[in-house]
């Protein structure tokens, strides 16, 4: 009796080590097919949760290395755009240096001049509406889907964007700017003098259009700033014989400058007002507004407008030479504060694409690091393995000879 309990207490127990060692085969097989050494968290469990630590602070850093691949493309796009934008403006300043030689071209030359002018000037504003890979506008802000700046139906360019600024992290602690807002790079720019800039109501129903218009009175001007100026066309039937006309009023307090109310209109002649004159062509209709605000700044596009309208009304003449001497002036030193400006933003992009280079070199060494790291923890020794395996699959054999063997035994042999 006790010979048959022993004979099944080691059919057994040899049934159980098959299975126990088919098991570890298994798993050592699995780990050789993989080449890791952590496969469940069973193997190590305190291995494997720094492992999967490891896993989650590379994917971070990757994340990181494909901001800064998205970041320097956006960066080297903007630059690229504002090198242009300098070049036009080098350009145009040559051609200002050439038309304030007075006294020798005539009103065809200067015209010229001014046509050309405007071809750049319209070059600069393409340049600001550029986009990106993605088709955002560069320097609209947050509102990247629409153009950034457009031409008013009465007169002059309108930001359509906003001061909103992108940023894209790089590092766990840093973000950088991934964009210039268009209002800090094209309009916001310190001018040579208290200046002006003028634009047309969005609710005008007419065709008027007014000019960006000129400083005929510097003083004048600077002792009404920082007030503004509406310019509004009034009922055709508030004057006797009925006719167009318009009434001129300070923005703050609506109060009707001296001798500048229901003024018949003229298309084209000049509407003089502390210091500044303007015009206004087409056909305004009643209860249209023109505004003629002050500004200690000057964006590029009205420094450009402004010099165009200097060619064309005053370049010629010697009446105007004081005044067109002056306008030439300051448009030379208005032009280089753009040039400056620009130049300005593209520095600091310089900067940041040094800070993403930096921080690219530092993210290479972190991932290498922790995949070192990584590799350590969980890579297998193949020679190991492989001896591993080779031993259990001997003890294996044996095991398994020893059980048939004792399941070969019968009874006969015990009697």
């Amino acid at each position: 009796m006790a010979d048959r309990i022993s004979t099944s207490w080691s059919y057994n127990q040899s049934l159980g080590d098959m299975l126990n060692l088919q098991v570890q085969i298994n798993e050592t097989s699995a780990k050789i097919s993989s080449g890791k050494e952590l496969l469940t968290a069973s193997d190590d469990p305190v291995a494997y949760a720094r492992v999967l630590q490891l896993d989650q602070e590379i994917n971070q850093m990757e994340q990181y290395e494909d901001n800064i691949t998205l970041l320097d493309s956006r960066l080297e796009l903007e630059d690229g755009v504002l090198s242009s934008v300098n070049n036009v403006l080098g350009s145009i300043r040559e051609l200002t240096v050439q038309a304030g030689n007075e006294g020798v071209y005539t009103d065809t030359d200067l015209q010229s001049m001014a046509d050309e002018m405007q071809q750049y000037l319209e070059e600069i504003v393409a340049l600001a509406n550029s986009t990106d890979g993605t088709g955002d506008y560069l320097f609209a802000g947050y509102q990247s889907e629409e153009p950034a700046f457009v031409e008013s139906p009465g007169g002059g360019y309108s930001y359509e964007g906003d001061e909103g600024v992108r940023y894209m992290q790089i590092s766990s602690s840093i973000t950088l700017a991934s964009s210039d807002s268009g209002k800090d790079v094209f309009l916001d720019i310190d001018s040579v003098s208290n200046s002006f800039y003028t634009s047309g109501s969005s609710s005008n129903t007419g065709s008027g259009i007014v000019s960006q218009g000129i400083t005929v009175d510097q003083e004048a001007l600077d002792a009404y700033f920082p007030e503004d100026i509406v310019i509004e066309f009034q009922n055709e039937l508030d004057v006797d014989p009925p006719q167009t006309n318009y009434t001129v009023y300070r923005q703050s307090d609506g109060r009707v400058i001296d001798g500048l109310e229901n003024v018949e209109y003229v298309e084209g002649q000049d509407i003089s007002v502390a210091g500044m004159t303007v015009e206004i062509t087409g056909d305004p209709d009643a209860g249209d507004e023109f505004y003629i605000e002050t500004s200690s700044s000057q964006s590029m596009f009205v420094t450009i407008e402004k010099l165009i309208y200097a060619l064309e009304n005053y370049g010629s003449d010697s009446e105007y030479t004081e005044l067109y001497s002056a306008a030439i002036e300051d448009a030379l030193s208005n032009l280089d504060n753009a040039i400056d400006n620009v130049s300005s933003v593209r520095a600091n992009i310089g900067t940041r694409l040094n800070a993403t280079e930096d921080m690219s070199d530092q993210l290479a060494d972190n991932i290498l690091s922790a995949q070192e790291i990584r590799s350590d923890l969980e890579d297998l020794d193949y020679a190991a393995a492989v001896s591993q395996l080779t031993y259990e699959e001997f003890v294996l054999e044996a095991v398994q000879q020893t059980y048939t063997s004792i399941n070969q035994l019968s009874l006969f042999d015990y009697l």
